[in-house]
């Protein structure tokens, strides 16, 4: 008896093992890898701005010869796409709104719903020698491209749509204490088959230095170095014989109109520094900017102060601004400062208020008012003032 009941233990034994090894499931294949398509390696965005616009300028006058206000809505769009060509190289391409005006998208709207141009803003390759690190950077970036400099709100030298065309590198190295920043620029102005280009070779050195995560204060300097525009025709786009503020002399002669040519070079030093901080909860930048053309013997100045408070991002949030800005007249190349202010180039001082509102997601309000005198030079300065009310949509 005890051998039968020792003979069905070892039977019920295995019989429970081979059901246990009946009902255990196999794991499960890894899924097969999704193959990427081009378009997980390109991103696009763009924005669209209408703005209303009414400018008050005393150097103008109408047919009546009275100072008149004009009034304009106006429409600038902007479609850019950027490919990551592999963990290295990125190659983008942006098109925008706008003539030749390298400073302005802007299209005036009202001329019988004509057509409006549409023109190629971007067009870059961006190689990156350290892709996977954040705090150490090394781009060398070629073609139309952003603005490869540090720059401040309303700055002294660009206007914030200039892209400039040539070969830049850009540079940033730091930590969590403090960020130096190395940029240099061989940047294109003008082809010429007859004498040396005009070019800009431009260097620039700046440092961050985060005292604690609330407080930090960037400091720099930048070197711009124009070359070959003394005595050559200015690069009017406008097709206006407009000199952009600058001192100029007559030039070469083209039919009845004779052109106007700068009376100088232009070798114009920055100085910069912003502090950045936060009080109950907003930011706030305190900034600036010192000018001097090394060139000139006269005229040769900049100055731009300025504070901003908010930061109009998060829908619900907001920013407002203020700035002052003099720029004499040989201070720097008028044809790629400012375009707002004095209705831009250089020879003109004033003041700037703003005020943005982040309505929601990709929607936002904002509101600029210059206050500006032009052709300070002269001593008979003209008042400017200029409202601008935008709504702006971007993607």
């Amino acid at each position: 008896m005890k051998k039968v009941m020792a003979g069905l233990m070892v039977m019920a034994g295995v019989g429970g093992t081979c059901l246990a090894a009946e009902t255990t499931t196999a794991a499960a294949p890894a899924p097969a890898p999704v193959a990427k398509t081009w378009a997980d390696s390109v991103t696009l965005k763009g924005d669209f701005r209408y703005r209303y616009e009414s400018i008050n300028d005393d150097a103008k006058k109408n047919a009546s010869k009275e100072t008149y206000t004009r009034q304009r809505d106006r429409i600038r769009a902007r479609l850019a796409a950027e490919a990551k060509c592999n963990d290295n190289l990125k190659a983008g391409i942006g098109l925008s709104t706008g003539g030749n005006d390298p400073i302005s998208g802007n299209q005036t709207i009202g001329d019988g719903a004509s057509k409006k141009d549409m023109k190629l803003d971007l067009a870059y390759f961006d190689y990156s020698f350290f892709p996977d690190t954040d705090a150490n950077e090394v781009h060398v970036i070629g073609g139309k491209m952003k603005n490869p400099f540090i720059t401040m709100n309303d700055d002294l030298m660009w206007d914030g749509d200039l892209n400039p065309e040539g070969m830049a590198l850009k540079s940033q190295f730091g930590n969590e204490v403090v960020t130096v920043y190395g940029n240099a620029g061989y940047i294109w102005l003008q082809e010429r088959d007859s004498k040396d280009p005009g070019m800009l070779y431009a260097g620039q050195g700046a440092a961050k230095f985060q005292f604690i995560p609330e407080i930090s204060l960037t400091v720099g300097a930048s070197y711009y170095g124009f070359q070959n525009l003394q005595g050559s025709d200015v690069i009017d786009w406008e097709g206006k014989n407009n000199g952009y503020g600058n001192t100029t002399k007559n030039g070469s002669i083209s039919g009845t109109t004779t052109n106007k040519a700068w009376a100088t070079e232009f070798t114009p030093v920055v100085y910069f520094a912003s502090l950045d901080f936060w009080i109950a909860g907003l930011p706030v930048s305190i900034f600036g900017q010192e000018l001097s053309n090394t060139d000139a013997s006269k005229l040769d100045q900049g100055h731009l102060y300025g504070v901003s408070l908010g930061k109009a991002k998060i829908p619900g949030t907001f920013e407002v601004g203020y700035s002052y800005t003099e720029l004499e007249k040989d201070a720097t190349v008028g044809m790629w400062t400012d375009s707002d202010r004095w209705g831009g180039g250089t020879d003109g001082k004033g003041h700037k208020l703003y005020a943005k509102y982040q309505v929601m997601k990709n929607l936002q309000l904002g509101a600029a008012y210059f206050k500006d005198d032009k052709g300070i030079a002269s001593g008979k300065a003209t008042d400017y003032d200029r409202l601008q009310l935008d709504l702006v949509a971007a993607f």
